[in-house]
């Protein structure tokens, strides 16, 4: 649990806030040990205090690691590269390349390199609807390790593939410049971006009492997969409402005969992966109605699907890392037989 602030670390606050709004904007703060001393807290308490204002959009901290007022972002980092830290580029979903098309845009609008570092075994997967192979915690801080000395000096920041554990984030020695984690909800000094589930689990509510479906098939295509896991529980609990069963996709397609009795008695099959709901789509026959929710084009009609621009989430990222500018809500689109709705 975050440690409850002190009276003193509270009071610092107050005056860091107090500094971002008078100091010039062309100038460093001061360092860490003269705030600290001014402020009467530890040095490490001050750093602590201006990662929470960074990630509020007070201050920002240049790639040198100094921390200038959030003013002066967008003059002192013109050109400076961008990075992605990930899984492999022949690994990259629907998902993921829309991400990096819409990162790549705004880079090339600020004449700043995209410079792509992959972990080699933060992610194995034979074809996309095959369950995956994640990489633990251990590996996961070899990789880390291995990756951060290449950031190049002046890095405008990181932005980071949703798969890193927050535990070796946490661990690691992070470079100067912003830090920001996609499809995931942030953790201290990394914000994250993430699509709006709370309002996708309404729209399959809706959708699914407006056409009358009684017999609703929830399939969790895997697990370990922390974007997809928390999909899956927000679709669960919506579900809860109606007649709904669950099913595993991995143990059930070793019995092909009851996984297709199980898609052909189902109303609507609900699939929180696009490509596992398009494998099933094609198993399942005509007759079977599938609702996509991961939100790319790869499910499409006759089926009903979500669709998220990704691209402008990939925009977003980049855009709030090299020009300050507020992380949006992700609403989705209901796509339906018909149209959008």
């Amino acid at each position: 649990m975050p440690r409850k602030p002190t009276l003193h670390s509270r009071r610092a606050r107050e005056e860091l806030i107090a500094l971002s709004k008078a100091h010039p904007a062309d100038k460093p703060i001061p360092a860490l040990g003269v705030l600290g001393g001014r402020l009467d807290v530890h040095a490490a308490t001050v750093f602590r205090i201006l990662r929470d204002l960074v990630a509020e959009g007070y201050f920002w901290q240049s790639p040198t690691g100094r921390f200038f007022t959030a003013a002066a972002r967008r003059g002192q980092i013109k050109g400076a590269p961008l990075c992605f830290i990930g899984r492999e580029v022949w690994q990259w979903s629907r998902l993921y390349q829309e991400v990096l098309e819409g990162v790549s845009e705004v880079c090339a609008a600020n004449q700043s390199p995209l410079v792509v570092l992959t972990a080699r075994t933060l992610l194995r997967q034979a074809s996309p609807a095959e369950p995956p192979q994640f990489a633990g915690s251990r590996t996961q801080s070899r990789e880390l390790s291995r990756l951060l000395p290449m950031v190049p000096k002046g890095c405008a920041g990181v932005i980071l593939d949703h798969l890193w554990a927050e535990p070796v984030l946490r661990r690691a020695s992070w470079p100067g410049g912003q830090r920001l984690q996609l499809f995931r909800n942030g953790i201290d000094g990394c914000p994250g971006v993430s699509p709006d589930l709370a309002g996708a689990a309404s729209m399959v509510s809706g959708y699914i009492r407006r056409n009358g479906f009684r017999r609703v098939l929830l399939v969790v295509p895997f697990r370990g997969d922390p974007a997809l896991d928390a999909a899956v529980g927000v679709f669960r609990k919506s579900l809860s409402a109606f007649q709904a069963t669950e099913l595993f996709y991995p143990e059930s397609a070793k019995s092909l005969p009851k996984l297709q009795k199980a898609l052909f008695h189902a109303d609507l099959v609900l699939c929180p992966e696009d490509n596992v709901a398009l494998a099933l789509a094609e198993l399942a026959g005509k007759n079977t109605r599938f609702l996509g929710t991961q939100g790319t084009g790869v499910l499409h009609t006759p089926h009903a699907r979500l669709r998220y621009d990704f691209r402008r989430l990939g925009r977003s990222a980049a855009a709030h890392i090299i020009q300050g500018t507020p992380l949006p809500d992700f609403h989705p689109l209901l796509i339906e037989r018909s149209g959008i709705s």
